[in-house]
This record gives C-alpha cells, structure tokens and sequence, in this order.
C-alpha cells in the first residue's frame, strides 16, 4: 500500500449483533459502493443468540471483508474496536441493518474534504413494503431531517452513527465513542466534536435504507430505549437538555407534558376515592394530551402533504404511546439514579445474552502471559476424588498454583492434604461453599494473585477447560467468567425436580438481571484481579452460587457465560437435592428485593 493509498483510503466499520437475517445485504451495498479509491470493510463481530457469526465466516472469503471480535460491552465499544482496527482515514460507520443507495460513500466523503468538518450524515429512508409502526418511525425521522434542513442549512448539531462518515483523526482527538452510553453515544461523540471546533454536515442526497424495528412491541421496546439514553446523554451534557437538530426541543417536551397528564390522572383518581373535587384535575390532564395530540397532528398532516402518503397521519396515535415509553424510561433511570445505581448501556440497549450488565468501572484488565493463577478447590469429604482433581490439574492446561479449602470435612480427606503437593486451608466446621471461596480469595488477594479459578473437589470439572475460562479474563473482556452446562443447544439437562429448580432460579436471577442466566449452580469459573478484591470480603457464603449472579450484576462486574461440559461425579453425591434448590431458590426471592436497596461494594469502596 503506497503512502497515497493510505492518505485516501476509506475504512466501513460495521458493528454485527443478532444480523444474520440483513448483514449480507447490507455488505453487498457496502461493496457496492467501490468507486477506485482503496477501501476496506471491517465487521466487529458482537456474537448474540443467532447465527450471525456463521454467516460471517461464509461471507470472509471476500478479500476486502475483514472480521473482528467484538468485545460484548455493546454499540460504542463494538463500533471503537472497528475504528481502532481501521487502517484509513475517513471512517465510515454503517449499521447491520442499514442499505446503501448508490454514491452515499462519494457524496459524503466529499464532504470531508473541508477540513473543518469531522463527519458527515447521509438521509435515511424506509422501506416502503414496511409495517406501519417502520413507516410512521421512518417519516418522523424524514419529517425532522426537512426541519433541520430548511433555510439551506446543511451544518448538524447531531450526526446519527450507523450511516455517516468520520474523519478519523478527530475521532481520536476527543477520544474514541464513550462506552458507557447506550442510546445516544452518537451524540455524545457529535456534542464533543462540536466542543473540539469542528462542524458537522448533513447531506441528504447520501441516501440509505433503515430497517426500522416493526411491531408496536418492538417500536416501543426501541423508544424506551431513545428516552432512557437521553437521559443519560443529558446527565453527561446538560446543556443539550433542550435537544439538537434531529431531536428539536418540541420532541424533548413531549414526555414531560405527558407526565404532567398523567399526574393529573392520577390525582384526579385519588380524589374521586376520598370524595375530594377531581374534575380540574381530569379537566387539566386531557388539555395536555389534547395539546400533544394537536401537535403531532399537525406535524402528520405536514408530513403527509410532504412524503404524498396518508400513513403520516397516524403520527398522533403512535407518538401519544411513544410518550408512555419515554415516562417509564423516565421513571426507570430516577429510580436508579435514587438507589444510587450507575448508568449502562445494556440499560437502553439490549447486550448480547450471558452478560452481567456494565458499570462505570471501564474495562477489565487485561492479563499478561506471566499473570499468576491460582486454582481454588472447595472440598468437604472428597478424599476419594481429591487426588484424581489434583492430579489432572497438574498434567493439563495452564500452569496453576493449587489451593485446597478444606470445608470441615468428616473423611480422610485432611489426612490426605500434606501428600498431594498442593497448598492447604482447613475450615474448623463446615461453613458451606461460599466461606470457603471467600477464604480461598482472601489468600489470593493477600498473595498478590492475577486471577484465580474455581475448580470443584468432585471431580465435574475438567481440567482442559480452564484454558477457557480464563481466556475472556487475560483478553480483558471479562472480570468473570462462569462456566454453564447449558448454553449448547444439543445440551439436555437431566429431568425431575432438579431440573423444574434449576429453571426456575436461572428465570427469577435472569430477570433481575436483565440478562439470560442459563446454569445458576455452576460452580466453575474463572475470577480476574477486580472480582479477586471485591468478592475476599464480599463473596456470598452459604449456598452461594445463584446469589452470586446477583451480587456481580449489582457491583459492576462483567461477567459472561462461556459453554463446558461437566462430568458425573468421581465419588460421592452431590448436594444439589431438589429441597437445597428450593430452600437457594427462597434466598434468591428475598435476594431480589435486599440487593437493589444495597450500595455498591465497589463504589463505597472507591473502587
């Protein structure tokens, strides 16, 4: 590649999560847009819970597709590793469900040839075969790009990321998208840019196709997370509260009146319960929604005069209900905001499975090749399959300190400790699993170790899988990473009460979560240096897995579920009966309702 080559060239990143039904038309558009110039297409590879990656690998034979694994800590940190990835200096973020019309990279790369702009927009379109909720979302948007357009004004406060160009070199002047915004990150990089003295252009003739979410579900599951995203936008930038060129201040007011409706509902209903005088009260909170209606009325019948179609006239009824999801999204973000819980992007945009939501602690560490690793073994009376444990941990995998926790065990299993070459801690009476961590972390801690994995006595737990396990924490994708036995489809759990249990915590800790939990009482995982301070002194005791998916979801830890196979025990029976299921099933219940009145360990910690 000549210096020329790479003062010229054009870099696409296409961030890829749940797009396997559009990303290969979506890429044909990309490659179509070829016009000599050098160009490079980077797809930053989010797995979800479909078949995108395989479709990704069929599609890598094209020399000018280039994949990247994406780190999971959604949008902005997917699209980041896309730009750091790129070799050119305009840089242009397409979105996986997104197709190009012809010249939008020309007209907008053009755009950047004054050197005082950072990036540039293209008009999004719609389908026309789409359902309604698209078509009515669609010519909204269109509706407030003509707004922002009038006068001859070219020049944006806001440049929506997904079908724009970025001038690479500013983008790392202000540092990168903020990872820690979900809905709203685009903003967040237009305000900041705008800040550093550039401007920002709008070019309508750079046109694309924008498959917007279709069905009153998934319209307002998406407007929920706009109005929870501005939020969090206007907390990092209050004096955009009042909304930019694609959000103007008429759209920004819609939720607040819509609440001011709904409170006068509300006491109007209180009222009429105590016998109290309600109607001003019922009178005020329809002039509002009137009000409302009004107004999207007459910006339907603009847009209908506008675009030729009568679907714009269903702007009143659509973005009355779209108001709703923007006060529970209000609603939701004060009260985090009351119980002191930091701001994620899974809050407004949903992350991939598996994950434990992301605080602002930023990234894990990562892990050198020298990192010191300690292996914990809990055991309470596993001398019969102690020794085989040890043994294979020593023949396999990665090199490990071993550390045996010996939980008041009643056989031979304290007898056999000074034989087995391995380090020792003996528990006075048995204190459960979860004691039994905390001390074998606390000796990490003290000890100065990098990470620390969990190995069972039982033998279930095989020793060539850890290698796994501690991969996502040396890359530093993950503080924790949690074995499940559940994640493959072709897995089939064994049936009986167990298995009614074991579904019902991963139900009950999913959706305190926000994320699929798919094996609550796996115990085999892998702890990287921020969890090894943390849970010394803050580990769940007792019967503690399940709580532990709580207590790592509500103190910022990332954690993530990568697929092992387990074993029958070597010898002995397990505890995990249907009444101990059901008594950590109660605990998670009461869990539930305790852990969100809790303060963050790390926060109270200055972590």
């Amino acid at each position: 590649m000549t210096p020329r080559d790479r003062s010229t060239g054009v870099s696409f990143v296409v961030p890829v999560h749940n797009g396997a039904a559009c990303i290969a038309e979506t890429l044909t558009s990309i490659f179509q847009q070829a016009d000599g110039r050098p160009m490079e297409v980077i797809v930053v590879d989010d797995p979800g819970d479909d078949d995108s990656s395989a479709v990704l690998r069929r599609l890598a034979a094209d020399e000018r597709l280039r994949i990247v694994e994406g780190p999971g800590r959604g949008a902005a940190a997917a699209v980041n590793a896309g730009v750091r990835a790129a070799r050119f200096p305009v840089i242009c973020q397409v979105d996986q469900d997104v197709v190009l019309q012809a010249d939008w990279m020309r007209l907008l790369v053009a755009e950047l040839d004054d050197p005082g702009v950072a990036a540039a927009q293209g008009q999004y379109t719609h389908r026309g075969d789409a359902g309604w909720c698209a078509r009515v979302m669609g010519l909204d948007l269109a509706q407030r790009y003509a707004a922002a357009g009038r006068k001859d004004r070219k020049e944006m406060t806001h440049v929506c990321t997904g079908n724009s160009a970025y001038r690479a070199s500013a983008l790392y002047q202000v540092g990168l998208f903020d990872e820690f915004l979900g809905y709203g990150y685009d903003n967040d990089m237009s305000y900041r840019l705008r800040e550093a003295g550039y401007r920002l252009a709008f070019c309508p003739d750079a046109r694309s196709l924008h498959r917007w979410r279709d069905g009153l579900a998934g319209y307002l599951s998406q407007q929920y997370g706009f109005g929870y995203g501005r939020l969090d936008l206007v907390a990092k930038h209050p004096k955009w509260i009042g909304g930019d060129s694609v959000a103007p201040t008429a759209m920004m007011a819609h939720p607040l009146v819509m609440m001011g409706a709904l409170i006068g509902l509300a006491s109007g209903a209180a009222m009429t319960m105590t016998a109290l005088p309600s109607g001003w009260a019922f009178t005020s909170a329809l002039v509002l929604i009137a009000i409302l209606a009004v107004e999207r009325l007459g910006a339907g019948l603009s847009a209908a005069r506008r675009f030729r179609t009568p679907t714009a006239l269903l702007f009143p009824v659509l973005h009355l209900v779209r108001d709703l999801a923007w006060v529970a999204a209000i609603a939701s973000w004060s009260g985090r905001r009351l119980l002191r819980r930091a701001s994620s992007p899974a809050h407004s945009m949903r992350p991939r499975p598996g994950h434990v939501e992301t605080m602002r602690l930023g990234a894990p560490p990562c892990l050198s090749n020298t990192a010191r690793v300690l292996g914990v073994i809990p055991a309470h009376n596993e001398a019969e399959s102690l020794p085989a444990v040890v043994r294979e941990l020593r023949a396999s995998g990665p090199r490990l300190d071993l550390l045996v926790i010996d939980d008041g065990s009643t056989d031979q299993t304290m007898a056999l400790l000074p034989d087995l070459d391995v380090r020792w801690l003996r528990l006075p009476e048995r204190m459960g699993v979860g004691s039994a961590m905390r001390a074998g972390l606390g000796y990490a801690a003290r000890l100065g170790y990098d990470a620390v994995v969990r190995v069972d006595g039982d033998g279930q737990h095989r020793a060539d899988e850890v290698a796994r396990l501690l991969a996502p924490i040396r890359s530093g994708v993950a503080d924790v990473v949690l074995g499940s036995r559940y994640t493959c489809a072709d897995v089939h759990e064994p049936h009986g009460m167990n298995r009614i249990a074991r579904r019902a915590l991963s139900m009950c800790i999913s959706a305190q979560t926000g994320r699929r939990v798919t094996d609550p009482t796996s115990g085999f995982c892998a702890l990287g240096p921020r969890a090894i301070r943390m849970l010394a002194e803050h580990h769940p005791t007792g019967y503690a897995e399940p709580e532990l998916r709580l207590f790592l979801s509500r103190n910022a830890l990332r954690a993530i579920e990568v697929p092992v196979v387990a074993r029958p025990r070597l010898a002995g029976a397990s505890s995990l009966t249907p009444a101990r299921l059901t008594a950590a099933g109660a605990r998670v219940l009461l869990a539930i309702i305790i852990v969100p009145f809790r303060g963050a360990v790390g926060a109270l910690a200055g972590d």
